[in-house]
């Protein structure tokens, strides 16, 4: 039985053929060989980005509250918050997510395609495309188009080193006649990423469209970005390693993958709704808030197949990998309930001009991608470190500072977006009565920043270690608590 076939297997199938694993095991040991440089050289700068994304968050919060903090032309808060956003979504979750799609397809394809060097250099590409963009940012060449503010210099080096890491993981692709999904999540991400950035730069660069239709492009641009590359690549993560972790089959690999299908149809007519409705034939906007809402079936499947795969698995208690991915996993949830709540014409019309959205993709992005994202990391560093986790203190630290930092952001922009759209319908409140109103949330968000800081400083000086397989000898995984699996 291969590896994809294990983890895709039903509880009706036979059990795993311990014989068959062991003797994939030398092929597993050389593939993680062949791909540690590569994989570590984008993990260390993909927590590079994570780093300098929240110092850009932070400052850009307290910029809310005091515009006045470090008063430096390329500071300014219409500067540093979309620098930050896409330092965030490019530099850390795009880095993470192509060293982690490369590494779940080689395992699960048990092989590895030649051309290593060629998808190192596109690594190198990718980042040096994001820090163009984010100096771009900062220095004031940035477009007035949201999702697209990078120059087109930057994307396109983005573009290119993606090719060159997505030719690589093709070639590594094993097209059986049904793949694991956790495979066939990473490639359909990779796929859309190329797309959708190839589509909304080439019909801006060419001036094919222009005044609103920009702004059309650009939203549908940054949806496609977040939906179709990263929560896939997300849920391609947590497909892989739930089951590793906890020893355990998929509950209903069939209903996984018809799930597939609907979350990908249903979530290409969604990123449809981050266009104001207004801008929108009605017909258009009402299937966007429509496939919106339903797209809550296909997350809550996906994600009751993982949650019974690990409730019916006694092993993956203490596992850091499974507290991460599991928390990401409950936070895309919340998302798509927060998402199908805006969705509908009551709710939109009271948080429709607040930072309510805002405070929802960051539930989205910084809790769910994010926590998903660093539950593969630490899944796959013991295994191209040939080491273990030096300290489970350090992790806990982590955990603490990253889930409910983020948590807390998240939480006091959705509050600040519900009070503020309390306050225009109100009707009686002035416009400066409506900001007071928000600004009260605005200490909390800023100390948010505080707890998630610390937990990724921690995690970065961790993974450092790892990185020199400075950690404990290989053997017994480093538990959170008293448990088995890793």
């Amino acid at each position: 039985m291969t590896e994809a076939a294990a983890a895709e297997a039903t509880p009706s199938h036979s059990p795993i053929d311990i014989a068959a694993a062991s003797a994939l095991a030398p092929l597993r040991s050389a593939i993680d060989s062949s791909v540690r440089g590569i994989l570590v050289w984008l993990f260390l700068s993909a927590t590079a980005w994570l780093l300098f994304s929240t110092l850009l968050g932070a400052i850009a919060a307290v910029k809310l509250e005091s515009p006045g903090f470090l008063n430096y032309s390329f500071l300014t808060y219409g500067k540093v918050a979309p620098a930050a956003e896409n330092a965030f979504l490019f530099g850390w979750c795009g880095t993470a997510a192509l060293g982690i799609g490369s590494w779940v397809v080689a395992r699960l394809s048990v092989r590895v395609a030649p051309g290593h060097s060629l998808a190192a250099f596109g690594g190198v590409l990718w980042n040096g495309g994001v820090l163009l963009g984010v100096l771009g940012s900062l220095f004031g060449w940035l477009r007035p188009l949201n999702g697209l503010e990078f120059p087109a210099g930057s994307y396109f080096l983005m573009s290119l080193g993606l090719l060159l890491v997505a030719a690589w993981v093709l070639l590594c692709f094993k097209d059986d006649a049904d793949p694991a999904v956790a495979s066939k999540f990473v490639v359909a991400g990779f796929l859309w990423l190329g797309l959708s950035l190839l589509t909304g730069n080439l019909l801006v660069a060419t001036n094919s469209v222009s005044g609103v239709s920009q702004q059309i492009v650009s939203a549908w641009t940054h949806g496609s970005v977040v939906r179709l590359f990263l929560v896939p690549i997300a849920f391609g993560t947590a497909f892989f390693v739930v089951p590793k972790v906890c020893g355990a089959p998929l509950v209903s690999g069939r209903f996984s993958r018809s799930m597939f299908w609907c979350y990908f149809a249903l979530a290409g007519l969604s990123v449809v709704s981050k266009v104001p409705s207004e801008l929108l034939p009605e017909w258009l906007a009402a299937t966007a808030a429509s496939a919106s809402i339903l797209l809550l079936i296909p997350v809550g499947g996906l994600v009751y197949v993982l949650g019974a795969t690990a409730y019916t698995s006694p092993h993956g208690a203490g596992s850091p990998s499974l507290r991460f991915v599991a928390f990401g996993c409950g936070a895309l949830l919340l998302s798509g309930i927060l998402t199908a709540a805006s969705a509908t014409r009551s709710f939109d019309s009271l948080v429709h001009f607040t930072l309510f959205s805002a405070g929802a993709d960051s539930v989205l992005v910084h809790v769910g991608v994010t926590m998903c994202l660093l539950g593969a990391i630490y899944y796959i560093m013991p295994r191209l470190s040939s080491c273990e986790w030096l300290s489970s203190s350090l992790i806990s630290f982590h955990f603490l500072g990253a889930a409910y930092g983020s948590c807390m952001a998240a939480v006091m922009l959705i509050l600040n977006g519900v009070a503020s759209g309390g306050a225009i319908l109100d009707g009686s409140s002035s416009f400066s009565q409506v900001m007071e109103v928000g600004a009260s949330y605005y200490w909390g968000h800023s100390v948010s920043f505080v707890l998630v800081f610390a937990g990724h400083v921690v995690f970065a000086l961790h993974f450092l270690l790892m990185a020199l397989k400075i950690g404990q000898p290989a053997g017994e995984p480093t538990l959170l608590r008293d448990g088995s699996g890793h």
